[in-house]
Order: C-alpha cells, then sequence, then structure tokens
C-alpha cells in the first residue's frame, strides 16, 4: 500500500499553524487530557490533517484509534485523502479491526474521485488479489491513472508492466519511457532499470557509459541492486576500465545493505585470485558469518 509517513517542512510549519488557530483544548477537561480537539467550525480538510497529525506522531502523540476517528469523519463529508488513509488503516488493521473488503471500499471511493496515491493502491489491490480478483487489466488502469498525475510508483509500475507484458503487450520502447518519467520524478527503481536496459539493449542501443550514468544515479541514493550492477561493470570492464579492487568496493557497499549476490561476488573475487582476502567477511541469507578464508579452507 502506499503508505507516506514523512512530512516536509512545509508541511510540518503548516500543520502547526492549524494546530494553533483552528485547535481549542476544553476547559473542563483540560486536567485530565492535554490533547487538542477540532473546533465545530473545522473543515473536512482541517480534520483529515490532524488524523494524519495522530496517524504520524507529528507535534501530537502518535495514536492510531485518534487518527482512524478522524479519518472517519472527514472520509464520511467526503474529502478523499481521508477515504484513501480510511483504508489504509483498515488494509493494516490500525486503530479498526484488519478489513480488507472495507479497506478496498474505501480505496475506491477515493480513487474514483481522482486521488493520485489511492489510485496507486488500488492498483496494488489488483496485483496482490486483495479483496478483489486478481487482474492485470485492472492494475494497469489503475496505476496509469495514478502515473498521468505524475506519482512515480505508478510510473515505475507500468514500465515493469510493459518490461514484463503483464497486462499490456511486451513493449520494451514504452516500458524506458515510463521508467524515464518515474526516474525524472526521483524514482531510483527507474533510474536503476534505465541502466539496465542500456547496459543490455533492451530497447535501446546498448550504450555501457549510459548505463554506468543511469546506476550511478540510483546507486548514490543508497540502492543496493544499483551498487551491485556498477560492480559488475568494473569486473567485467564494461564501459570502464576493468578493476577489481574497484568492483570490490562497489559490492561491499551492496552487501553491507544484505544483498546477497553482492556477498557472492566477493567470494568469487577472492576464490579467483582478483583481490585480496584479509579482514573480508560475507554473509550468507541465513545471517552466518564466515570468513572468506573459511570457505577457502571448506573448498579444499
Amino acid at each position: 500500500m502506499h503508505q507516506r509517513k514523512n512530512t516536509t517542512l512545509i508541511q510540518s510549519l503548516l500543520l502547526a499553524t492549524l494546530l494553533s488557530n483552528i485547535l481549542i483544548v476544553s476547559a473542563c477537561s483540560a486536567e485530565s487530557s492535554n490533547a487538542p480537539v477540532l473546533s465545530n467550525q473545522s473543515t473536512p480538510a482541517e480534520t483529515y490533517d490532524l488524523g494524519l497529525a495522530y496517524y504520524e506522531g507529528n507535534s501530537v502523540p502518535e495514536d492510531d484509534n485518534k487518527a482512524f476517528e478522524l479519518f472517519e469523519k472527514a472520509a464520511n463529508q467526503g474529502y478523499a485523502p481521508a477515504k484513501h488513509y480510511l483504508g489504509i488503516m483498515y488494509y493494516e488493521g490500525l486503530g479498526v479491526d484488519q478489513n480488507y473488503q472495507k479497506a478496498f471500499e474505501w480505496v475506491k471511493q477515493a480513487a474514483n474521485q481522482g486521488d493520485s496515491d489511492a489510485q496507486f493502491d488500488l492498483g496494488v489491490m489488483y496485483h496482490e488479489g486483495i479483496a478483489v480478483k486478481q487482474d492485470d487489466f485492472k492494475k494497469f488502469e489503475w496505476f496509469q491513472k495514478s502515473a498521468n498525475q505524475g506519482d512515480s510508483d505508478a510510473q515505475y509500475r507500468i514500465g515493469i508492466m510493459y518490461y514484463e507484458g503483464s497486462g499490456v503487450e511486451q513493449d520494451y520502447q514504452k516500458a524506458m519511457e515510463w521508467y524515464v518519467l518515474a526516474a525524472d520524478n526521483g524514482s531510483f527503481d527507474a533510474q536503476n532499470n534505465i541502466g539496465n536496459f542500456y547496459e543490455y539493449g533492451y530497447g535501446v542501443t546498448q550504450d555501457y557509459d549510459k548505463a554506468f550514468e543511469w546506476y550511478t544515479k540510483a546507486a548514490d541514493q543508497g540502492l543496493d541492486v544499483a551498487q551491485l550492477n556498477i560492480g559488475g561493470l568494473y569486473e567485467n570492464g564494461y564501459g570502464v576500465s576493468q578493476d577489481y579492487d574497484i568492483a570490490f568496493e562497489w559490492y561491499k557497499k551492496a552487501a553491507d545493505q544484505g544483498n546477497q549476490e553482492a556477498s557472492n561476488r566477493i567470494g568469487r573475487l577472492v576464490m579467483n585470485g582478483k583481490i585480496d582476502d584479509e579482514g573480508i567477511v560475507i554473509y550468507s541469507i541465513q545471517e552466518t558469518g564466515l570468513t572468506l578464508g573459511d570457505i577457502e579452507n571448506m573448498s579444499q
């Protein structure tokens, strides 16, 4: 689901203003509670904003029950973002018993009102078959509605669908178009996939320099798969001078994030005598630490 529990500085300032301008503390309950309450003149948007504050624990203590109550109030007044978050809370079972059917109903209402996050989440629900029959065509339809409003996650998912031929005819060029849109909106997964297209020549002329450029954009944001891919370019000398030590450094960045393939490649470099194994530790999926020296001894 499309949960975004991050609040920008501007949002924080707006919320602080909201809390100071529209919230009042009941004098008769001041001794028992310091929790703010909305005035009778509060708009659905203000009710939603306070619900979001309780949901995220921003400026007020995190309280799922209070968040649900406020989202429900705003949703019943027709406010689409509140309907979406009400759906999220039913989906996750936060502040209410988990109920996928109600989650679907609320998310769909918000999506039909044009809420792009809800449209994306509805696509996810059709993808997962949550409270509704799995349907790639419906998934594509709702992802596209969200993507057309600029949602980078939806744009990225559409790129995947064109790449895989899921719900649409496989088309690498259209996949690239959607990846570029998502990448320009900051999706590092899309940036990595563009690098992959250039490395292997999917729908474009193979270009290792461009592959390196796009992998670097994603790797600089910490994406382990992109770090792995840059390591691969250096190990094989694709578009860069072959350098096993630099390959190791990139593999290590990915391995430190738990990327098992990166650990495997480090092991391969050592076993083939490409780098010195002194002090290097790798980890398996089972999280059992073995030095590369241990592995060498086991293989003898």
